[in-house]
């Protein structure tokens, strides 16, 4: 591999399908969210827990490299983080409400709410969704020293050891009773899941940047199409063996390491649709990721006392939520532009003036 270098290179990046891809991500996540689609236990698997857990990494990845860029223009990632910061706190205030209305349902003294609500916003989220957040910026932070201080290689050692380890709850009934499962579970007791910003997004992160710093390189130059159709018919067989024998959670599918790079290199670099302008699918996203769970639990609370299946009812929540997303969010986006164009007209008038 070419030695990395941190500055900006011209790059041939197809920004609308990567914005595509994002839109597409987003709602798979909100497919993920519905509870139950499918009555078959094969088909619940493959739609939740196959291509529902591509859609994190997707963004992980996606995001890492178009950061790398950034720095690359010597841009200043403390302001990227504070922005970041910004907008998790704005939703969190949103969720806050649904955090506490979910805490005081648990058999959990009063009193602790305070704490549980601070531990929530810097841990797991004030809604399931947020996680995310605190996990991208926890994992960054590790990334980012650890790309500057080691080298490449001891870096992915690392993070893929720290994988590693956090995959003890995707593959924890072919460990069952052994010292690996009892230290998970001891350490789940404390902090719930490895699905965070040690274990799970610092690898994906990692990817980012090495694609990015690499994307001249052989292992992503050569042949990515079959690189591609290889590491998906790996996810394939680690699908299976996950299925047959099936632990704690399923976010840790080994063979999505290859196929997430790969997946995203291949977006980044087809020629297809590559003219299109599709920035607003990746706005869409974001506010999709943000925005889904009111509609979920608004929708589940309304249909909890109709009578249908899981699978019937999952379904008609994902069309419902999906339409009302879609409809809010393109709402925020019409004031957004209509606020910058008054700001933009002020200071032009501004300008006249003076």
């Amino acid at each position: 591999m070419p030695q990395r270098k941190i500055k900006e290179h011209e790059q041939t990046i197809n920004y609308a399908m990567l914005s595509l891809f994002q839109y597409l991500a987003s709602i798979m996540v909100i497919l993920l969210h519905c509870q139950r689609l499918f009555g078959n236990e094969a088909m619940h698997f493959i739609q939740k827990s196959i291509f529902g857990r591509m859609a994190v990494p997707f963004f992980l990845i996606s995001s890492a490299f178009l950061l790398k860029a950034s720095l690359a223009k010597k841009k200043d990632i403390r302001q990227y983080v504070r922005r970041v910061l910004k907008q998790y706190l704005f939703w969190s205030m949103l969720y806050l409400p649904y955090a506490l209305t979910y805490f005081w349902s648990l058999p959990v003294k009063k009193y602790y709410a305070p704490l549980a609500m601070v531990a929530g916003f810097l841990y797991v989220g004030l809604c399931y969704q947020l996680w995310y957040i605190p996990a991208y910026l926890l994992g960054l932070w590790i990334v980012h020293f650890l790309y500057k201080k080691l080298d490449i290689k001891w870096t992915v050692i690392i993070l893929s050891l720290l994988y590693l380890i956090g995959a003890v709850e995707t593959y924890y009934a072919y460990f069952a009773n052994s010292w690996l499962t009892h230290l998970y579970d001891g350490y789940a007791r404390l902090f719930f899941s490895t699905r965070n910003g040690i274990f799970y997004s610092p690898i994906f992160i990692l990817m980012g940047y090495v694609l990015y710093d690499y994307w001249q390189s052989d292992l992503f130059t050569k042949y990515p199409i079959r690189k591609l159709l290889l590491a998906t018919a790996l996810l394939g067989v680690d699908g299976w063996i996950v299925f047959v024998n099936q632990g704690v959670d399923k976010n840790f599918f080994l063979a999505l390491l290859p196929f997430s790079i790969f997946l995203v290199n291949v977006v980044l670099r087809t020629e297809v649709g590559k003219k299109l302008n599709l920035y607003h699918l990746k706005k869409l996203s974001v506010l999709y990721f943000f925005l889904h769970p009111i509609f979920i639990e608004s929708s589940f609370y309304l249909l909890q006392e109709v009578s249908m299946s899981k699978e019937d009812k999952g379904k008609i929540v994902f069309v419902i939520t999906l339409i009302l997303t879609q409809l809010t969010a393109e709402g925020i986006l019409m004031v957004r532009k209509s606020m910058f164009k008054k700001r933009a007209n002020t200071y032009r008038d501004k300008l006249k003036e003076g």
